[in-house]
Parts: structure tokens; sequence; C-alpha cells
């Protein structure tokens, strides 16, 4: 029968390890089916050879040697043996010439690759009932192509592929529709060096779009994610509808590698911004502020962006230094203002504070412009810098003294008010700073010192918080230039129970209108008193006007700034 139909047959042959796991040899069918002649029936081997790494079968060979099936170097004389599918494929008309190609599972939607092409037992063949019902006497394999092949576990001709388990001779008939249907699966750019570096700058661009656009942590996390869900589905989609594997390994791989040298570059920048930060930070508040800022900068960047602040506004001014600058050395003066700088800024520093800015030989700190510390710590540390400023100054004076150099004289005024803070300037520069009428308020009470003869002055919204303390005392309700209503004054009291209820009398008696007995208890306050230069102000605005105008308001109106 064989020999009747040996153009519609083919035959199997299989290359098959020696003894005790030698050299593979080739194996042909039995003589009992070839006959005494050969009878020229077309032969094909069955092997298919699976992944070294994961054991799976992904490639159909279609020609072999016996020295590359050893793996050995090929001779040009030796004889190619040829693979079951293809040798059927050629009866049926199409022709390959390749060695080896990646082969499509053929499929119908709902069924694994092992039910495209249902086994069926080869007993039932025999089986009259069978026969008839099933197979139409025949009729059933009219026009069809059929392998035959074992199923029992025993002969161990199960093969496992990308979708799953499957048997020999079914595996044959995947490869052989391959064949006749043309499918496979093309490797797009897996050994296209130009396609692989189109590859490898994709991720590498993508990488790192991903992280400088993207540069919240838990964002760029979920764009990796999501980027490798995407990738993940262009390739199914690109296998299913385009036959086209992509070598995703090396683009992959730069998106990864890019990922990594984008984000530690960012870490990199991020850690020298903070640097950046420090130092400046540094410059202009306490190194205790500077620190906290750095492990937690978003308060700091936050408010760099520009927002309301309730904030407490420190001014200190040089009395008479422009005087001064005329007739000094300027070295000499230079080293001196260094060094009352120097001292100023420990100070403001050791009490929590910024500072602003240096004006000239001015001073301008602040607290709560980062909202780093509640209202009452903001006025209790600035009353204490303010007084432990003058302090330092008696210090610095008595050693300049010594030197035989002149003294510095200054004058503290404080505010508490609302703000705006934030960074200001150009592309070139910027400063982060405070603005508003709170801080020029604090310049404008800073400047009444000089007029009201003490060295620190603090405005009502400060003063609320020592009303109970009797370290403080109210000197004088003005109306300063460019600004209506009056603001509240208070200094600090004198050591002497006695000067604090008289300079109290004083003030109280004139901002009622009785200029007749403020000017009376005036005469109680001598030049050595710690209210002299209180005494002089009120002594001098008594004198330029007798009596107070109809309508008075208690309000005294300095017209300078």
């Amino acid at each position: 029968a064989i020999a009747r139909h040996r153009d519609k047959i083919v035959l199997s042959s299989a290359f098959i390890p020696g003894e005790d796991g030698g050299q593979m040899r080739v194996v042909e069918p039995l003589d009992a089916l070839l006959g005494p002649l050969g009878n020229e029936t077309a032969i094909g081997f069955v092997n298919f050879w699976p992944h070294a790494q994961d054991g799976i079968v992904r490639h159909a060979h279609f020609y072999k040697t016996l020295s590359a099936a050893n793996h050995a170097d090929e001779h040009p004389d030796e004889p190619v043996f040829q693979s079951l599918a293809s040798v059927a494929a050629e009866k049926i008309g199409v022709m390959t010439s390749e060695q080896q190609k990646r082969f499509r599972m053929a499929r119908i939607k709902g069924e694994n690759a092992d039910q495209v092409y249902k086994a069926r037992s080869y007993y039932t063949v025999f089986v009259p009932e069978i026969w008839e019902s099933r197979y139409a006497n025949g009729d059933f394999f009219k026009d069809k192509i059929v392998f035959i092949g074992p199923a029992s576990p025993l002969f161990q001709d199960s093969h496992e592929t990308p979708s799953g388990p499957i048997l020999g001779a079914q595996l044959h008939m995947h490869v052989l529709t391959a064949l006749l249907e043309d499918a496979w699966y093309s490797d797009y750019g897996a050994n296209d060096r130009r396609r692989i570096t189109m590859f490898v700058l994709l991720g590498l661009v993508l990488s790192f779009i991903v992280c400088f656009k993207l540069n919240r942590t838990w964002i760029i996390g979920a764009a990796i994610i999501f980027g490798g869900i995407f990738w993940f589905y262009l390739e199914q989609a690109l296998v299913d509808h385009r036959q086209r594997l992509i070598g995703s390994m090396a683009s992959l791989s730069a998106y990864g590698l890019g990922l990594l040298c984008a984000i530690i570059w960012q870490a990199m920048s991020e850690r020298a911004r903070r640097q950046q930060l420090h130092r400046h930070l540094r410059r202009s508040m306490s190194p205790d502020v500077a620190d906290a800022i750095i492990r937690a900068p978003e308060g700091y960047y936050k408010a760099a962006s520009g927002n309301r602040r309730e904030v407490t506004v420190l001014f200190t001014d040089i009395r008479g230094f422009t005087h001064r600058s005329e007739e000094q050395d300027a070295g000499e003066l230079f080293t001196q203002l260094n060094t009352y700088l120097e001292r100023m800024v420990e100070v403001i520093f050791s009490h929590g504070g910024t500072v602003d800015k240096f004006i000239g030989d001015a001073i301008m700190a602040t607290w709560g412009e980062l909202g780093e510390s509640d209202i009452d710590n903001q006025l209790n540390h600035s009353v204490l810098a303010a007084q432990k400023m003058l302090d330092v100054l008696d210090e610095l004076n008595r050693s300049w003294e010594a030197d035989g150099l002149k003294p510095f004289r200054i004058g503290v005024g404080i505010h508490h008010g609302e703000a705006i803070v934030g960074e200001v300037g150009s592309d070139q520069r910027t400063d982060f700073t405070v603005i508003g009428d709170a801080v020029n308020l604090a310049s404008r009470i800073e400047g009444l010192t000089k007029a009201l003869g003490v060295d620190l002055l603090i405005s009502a919204t400060v003063a609320e918080k020592f009303y109970d303390n009797f370290n403080w005392i109210y000197v004088a309700k003005v109306r300063v230039m460019g600004r209506d209503g009056g603001v509240s004054l208070w200094t600090p009291a004198s050591a002497i129970p006695e000067e604090n209820a008289v300079m109290q009398l004083v003030v109280n008696k004139y901002t009622s209108g009785d200029w007749v007995s403020a000017s009376q208890l005036l005469e109680q306050i001598n030049d050595e008193s710690h209210f002299a230069g209180v005494a002089k102000f009120y002594r001098r605005l008594l004198f330029e006007v007798e009596v107070p105008a109809p309508g008075w308001d208690g309000l005294i109106t300095i017209e300078t700034k």
C-alpha cells in the first residue's frame, strides 16, 4: 500500500543519540515499510529542537546535516536531511529553502493550540461502526492531510510550546500549516543594527522625558509601570496582527538604563540644588532653620512662589553713619562695620531669625516668613534678639573706645503684621524677601527711635504679647508719613518704677490734651533718667505748640520717614 501511494505518503526518520548519550545518528524507517527496493517513498525527520534555556519549541528546522545535529563543522558533500513538514509541503507544491523559521501556532478562537488539530485514536479506524458513523466510510479523510504519531506518555512525544504542551503529530501539523500559509514571525529589528539602535535611542529618549518632565517620584513610578504595560500590549498587537516580534530587550534595557541614569542625574541635580540652597540659606538665617528647610525644602519652594504670611520684621540702623563715612578712614570704617554686622547676624541667627537683607549699614531681619514658628515664638525671639543686639553693641563700643575708635549707636524697630513673602527679581538674579505694609511700618518705627531718643521701639502688635509684663512702657501714638491712623509705640521700661510712673503720666496727660500737667511732670525727668530722650521729645512738642488744636485726637504727627 505504501509503495502504491508513495506520492502521497511521507515516512519519518529521526536524529537520535547514540549509546550512552554519544554522537547523534540518523534512524531511517524500517525495511518492512520501505520494501526490498526502498520504493522511493519520501522521508522526513521528526525532530524539534527546543530552546536551551527554557525548553520551549519556537522554531521549525527544515534542513539538517548529521554534523549540524552534533554541533560540528559541516562538510560540503555530506547528505542533508529534510524535515517531515517541509517534505509534505513540497508534495503539495510549497517549497522552502530556509534552514529554520519561527512559526506561528494555528489558532481557533476559544481553543488551545492542542485543540486546533484534535487527535483521534488510531484504533477507531478499524472499528466498523465508528468507521461508518464518524468517518463516513473514509470520506472524512478525503482531501485531508493526516499525521500519524504516538499520543501515549510512554512514547514521550509531547513538546512544550509558547501555547502549552502539544503532541508531536499536532506540532508537525502546526508547522505544515505555517509553511502552507506563510505564517511566520518576523524578528523586527532583532538582528538589524540600525533598528536596534533606533529602539535604544527611543528607550533613552522616553526615559529622559519621564524623569525630567515628570518630577514627582510617584508619577515617575506610575509612568514606568504604565510604560511597561503599554510596551507589552504593543508587542502583543504586533505579534497578533502583524506577525512581528520586536527586539524589545534592547529597547527595554535602554529604557531601564536611561531611567536609572536619569534618576541618578536627577538625584545629583537635586542634591546640588539643595547644597546651593543650603549655602544661600545659611548666609541669611540660622543654621538650625536652614538645616530644617533642607531636610524638607517643599515649604521653602512653596513660600518662594509668593504667599501671604504673618511675619515679624526688625529693622536696625546706625545713627549718623553717612556723616561718619565722610570723615572716618574708609578701611577702618569698613572693618568696624563688618565686625558690627557679623555680631548682629550671630544674634539674629541665635534667635531663629532670617537676615532678609543689608541696606547699607541697616539690617532687615524677619521671623515667620517660612511659617516655621507660631506667632508667640516670633514675637518673643524678635524682642529678645533686639535686646541682645543692644547688649552686644555695648560690648563692641567699649572695645572700640579702648582702641580709639568712635562707638556706634543704633535704633531698632519691630513690627508684626501680614506681608507677602517670595522670590523677587529677574532671570539673572532673584532674592527671597518679604514685602508689604508690615515691612514699611517696621522701617518707619526704627526711624522714630531717633525722634523719641530711644534705642528700641515696638508696635502694639508686638507689645500685645507683653501687656502683663512691666518691662515695657507705652511712650507715644504717632501718625507716620504715608500711613493713615496712629501707631502706638512701646519701649523698654526703666529699672526704677518711679520713672516709669512719671513717664506714663506724661504720655497720658499729653494724649488727653492736658498739656500743662504734662509739662509740669516733665520737670521731674532729668538728663540722667532712662527716659531723658522721650522727655526731650515731648518738651520739643510742647515748645512748638503750647495748646492743643481744636479736635485734638492725641496723635502726634511726624513728617519725616
